[in-house]
């Protein structure tokens, strides 16, 4: 029996193992990253073409959850990677948005210059809105929390044998029991 791999430029649409093997992730993964579309989208049933059966992922769906994986990678949280990637509403930040004035709203925020040979057109970085920051940590800030916990567990885990040890030496010193008297 000879396995055929599926490239996602096919127009049929793909179980979940078959599409996670080709995104390079565990089917499991595709299914909870699924689950959190879903809910994200308030769509349970937008990778089931028919209530209670399996998820299908389209060629679409492949490369939208690429580039929701490429975002994460970046840094970017999953959930807002994912919900940007599928175009779902993620709330950036717990804070009410600021305010804009009138003036604030009528000033353009960019500059459009014209020569016979060359258009150019130039963005004020005051008038541009702020870049949405993700609500948890980062990969990189729980990269860093990931390596002070291992070294913490190392340590433990050295003053334990060390522990270990000595209670060993402890034992192999200490006297024999009384009804050991015939050994010497």
């Amino acid at each position: 029996m000879s396995t055929q791999t599926i490239s996602p430029e096919q127009d049929s649409e793909l179980v979940a193992s078959v599409a996670a093997e080709q995104l390079g992730i565990k089917a499991v993964t595709l299914r909870k990253y699924s689950t959190m579309v879903e809910k994200q989208l308030n769509d349970e049933n937008r990778f089931r073409p028919a209530d209670n059966s399996h998820r299908l992922y389209t060629a679409a769906d492949l490369k939208t959850f690429q580039a929701a994986i490429e975002l994460a990678e970046q840094g970017t949280t999953l959930a807002t990677a994912l919900g940007r990637a599928f175009g779902a509403k993620v709330p950036t930040s717990k804070q009410p948005a600021a305010t804009t004035t009138q003036s604030e709203k009528s000033a353009p925020a960019t500059t459009t210059t014209k020569s016979p040979l060359i258009t150019t057109t130039t963005v004020d970085p005051s008038k541009m809105a702020p870049a949405a920051k993700p609500d948890g940590p980062t990969n990189a800030e729980l990269y860093k929390q990931q390596e002070m916990i291992i070294r913490r567990l190392d340590s433990l885990s050295d003053r334990l044998n060390q522990v270990l040890d000595q209670l060993d030496q402890q034992a192999s010193q200490a006297a024999k029991p009384w009804w050991h008297f015939w050994e010497k």
